[in-house]
């Protein structure tokens, strides 16, 4: 049985649960909310009496949920909207949606596919809100299990095991330089020569692995990364302006090929075809709003990817 506490719980002060939760913070939450400041802190107060649990911690940064909070996400996102489909007069809409549908990506993918995904986005749904955030390689595994609609990855994302994913497609690894580089003139590159330059690296977060060093074998100590750095397009600009060298897929730098001034090579070593993902979590797959962004999300990327699994 339910405690009183519980009981006088309503679906407003659930819903403003569900914000904070997205939020990690009071006062953006109260705004989504209709909710002064101070109102919202008394709700607060009403959730941590009702589940015995402080809820959230405070820090400088944000509101840390605790466990409690944690565990209590995914079956309150699921009542409320059992409950909103019970006033739903027919199948989602996406033009008269005002839904906030949320998109994870790395770095690369964003810059790759979301300008055009917004396109088709706001032409289907004008109302609603798009939302987009980076992933790196194991940030799925630490957040709450219903926080997004869409994920877009590689295979060398940690995917949870409550995801679904299907293939989008691959990319091949190609090396970039400036088109002033001394290599730029050559037909094909030596193992020696692509060595022989300082290299950029595109860092993710996580393990610190580099994808590549397992196809250079014993030579991969040979190679010199002179720039780190976690965002792709500063990467690209940065090769155009420097001699050095990156090996990367291609779909991306072939389009800022000319703004940057680069030039693409094929590699003195087969390096492995890089795959593609689309991935969701299991809460949302029957979720006919997040259904619907789940699909456009897909077409666009296939219509990209340079190899798509059709």
């Amino acid at each position: 049985m339910l405690s009183n506490a519980l009981q006088q719980l309503d679906l407003k002060t659930l819903t403003g649960l569900l914000y904070l939760l997205e939020e990690r913070h009071v006062g953006r939450a109260a705004t989504r909310l209709n909710l002064s400041q101070s109102a919202m802190s008394r709700l607060l107060n009403r959730l941590r009496e009702a589940f015995d649990d402080p809820l959230f911690i405070r820090t400088a940064q944000a509101m840390v949920p605790t466990a409690k909070a944690m565990t209590l996400e995914a079956p309150i996102r699921q009542m409320l909207q059992k409950i909103a489909s019970l006033d739903e007069s027919g199948a989602f809409s996406p033009h008269t949606s005002e839904r906030v549908f949320r998109l994870q990506t790395t770095h690369y993918q964003a810059q790759a596919y979301v300008p055009a995904i917004a396109e088709r986005f706001y032409q289907a749904a004008p109302h609603a809100i798009l939302e987009t955030s980076t992933l790196t390689e194991a940030s799925l595994l630490s957040q709450a299990q219903t926080r997004v609609d869409v994920v877009l990855c590689s295979e060398y994302v940690q995917v949870p095991t409550y995801f679904e994913t299907k293939l989008l497609g691959y990319e091949t690894f190609r090396c970039l330089m400036a088109k002033d580089h001394p290599l730029a003139i050559q037909d094909c590159i030596s193992m020696d020569d692509y060595l022989a330059y300082s290299h950029v690296l595109v860092t993710m977060g996580g393990s610190g692995w580099v994808i590549s060093d397992s196809v250079l074998g014993e030579r991969a100590q040979e190679r010199r990364f002179a720039l780190r750095t976690p965002y792709f397009l500063a990467a690209l600009e940065a090769v155009g302006r420097t001699q050095l060298l990156m090996s990367t897929s291609g779909l991306l730098p072939e389009r800022f090929r000319e703004q940057f001034g680069l030039v693409m090579k094929p590699l003195p070593v087969a390096f492995p075809d890089i795959r593609y993902f689309i991935g969701w979590s299991k809460f949302v797959s029957q979720d006919p709003a997040a259904t619907w962004f789940r699909q456009l999300v897909r077409e666009v990327a296939t219509s990209l990817i340079p190899y798509p699994e059709l």
